[in-house]
């Protein structure tokens, strides 16, 4: 069951904020420190007195004095090109946040009318392929030989079923429509659970600690955030189980009124994160999260030294 505890969202959401008015103060602090720098040098030098000894030899041709009411003009061009240049900056990002969303959910309607026609079609023909194979094994007139393949084509039709059904969760998760996002998402990592465990004597024993906090409401949300938040769990349990090594995985979501933030850590082996990572795991989660207009940051370390050893995903996404 799903734990409620607030604390350490708010403490990761207050450092976040801390992070982000840093990055501003710093930014502002270079505008007076560029004025100081700029006079103490042109006081030092006397740029302006040297100027004008310049200007004066050209004074009487070209008018050299009035360059700098042009040079003044000319900046204030410049500005306004930048401004116009941001603003259609703004426009593009705004038209390919709506395209990859458009993207996504296209993807997602695909998926759901493969799953739902792996489930009427290929179920149906699976099943009359078992039915069928059952007439044989209840019919006296049979062989042996007969009833011997009828039994492998029913363990065969069984075998193709549950591997259809698995590829219909993955595709569209049935939860997800019927029961809502947190309990998608419990089945989901119930479901990662059994995978990764092992029968020691007749005690099941999880290879691998997977640990789901979800604090607040999830289930009040368009069934677009509900499919994105689900896929980025999918996704990065995947890229976990593959590259990581792993033997804890803790996944918290918070929501609160205005955003939905996701915190996914594990305490595998990390990568390096100066060097290109030339996987599709992370960028998939990062092209969802950017559809939604949120942010991600990553932090990995690989050092076995480290108290933090493993990777650590964040996101926050507006709602």
């Amino acid at each position: 069951m799903p734990t409620q505890t607030n604390q350490p969202h708010q403490t990761k959401h207050t450092n976040s904020q801390k992070r982000y008015w840093r990055s501003i103060a710093l930014d502002l602090a270079c505008v007076p420190a560029a004025f100081v720098c700029t006079y103490a040098l042109s006081s030092y030098f006397n740029f302006s007195e040297h100027y004008y000894v310049w200007a004066r030899q050209y004074e009487d041709n070209l008018d050299i004095d009035e360059l700098l009411p042009a040079l003044l003009a000319s900046l204030v061009s410049l500005l306004w090109f930048a401004k116009r240049r941001i603003n259609e900056s703004k426009i593009l990002i705004k038209k390919n946040h709506a395209l990859l969303h458009r993207v996504l959910e296209v993807q997602e309607d695909e998926r759901k009318r493969i799953a739902r026609d792996l489930h009427d079609d290929l179920g149906q023909y699976l099943s009359a392929i078992k039915a069928q194979a059952a007439s044989l094994l209840v019919d006296a007139n049979s062989s042996a030989e007969a009833q011997l393949t009828a039994k492998s084509i029913t363990s065969s039709a069984n075998h193709a079923y549950q591997a259809t059904h698995n590829l219909i969760c993955a595709l569209r998760p049935v939860a997800l429509d019927d029961l809502g996002l947190s309990a998608a998402l419990e089945n989901f990592i119930d479901t990662w659970r059994q995978i990764n465990s092992v029968t020691i004597q007749t005690e099941t024993i999880s290879q691998v600690n997977y640990q789901l906090h979800i604090h607040g409401d999830i289930d009040r949300y368009h069934e677009t955030v509900n499919i994105t938040v689900f896929r980025i769990v999918q996704e990065a349990l995947t890229n976990i189980a593959k590259h990581a090594h792993a033997k804890t995985v803790l996944i918290d979501i918070e929501s609160k009124a205005n955003y939905l933030t996701i915190a996914i850590t594990d305490d595998g082996v990390g990568f390096d994160m100066s060097k290109k990572n030339s996987g599709y795991g992370l960028l998939g989660i990062a092209e969802r999260v950017e559809a939604l207009t949120g942010n991600m940051e990553i932090n990995s370390h690989t050092d076995a030294t480290l108290a933090n050893t493993g990777t650590k995903i964040n996101i926050q996404i507006k709602v």
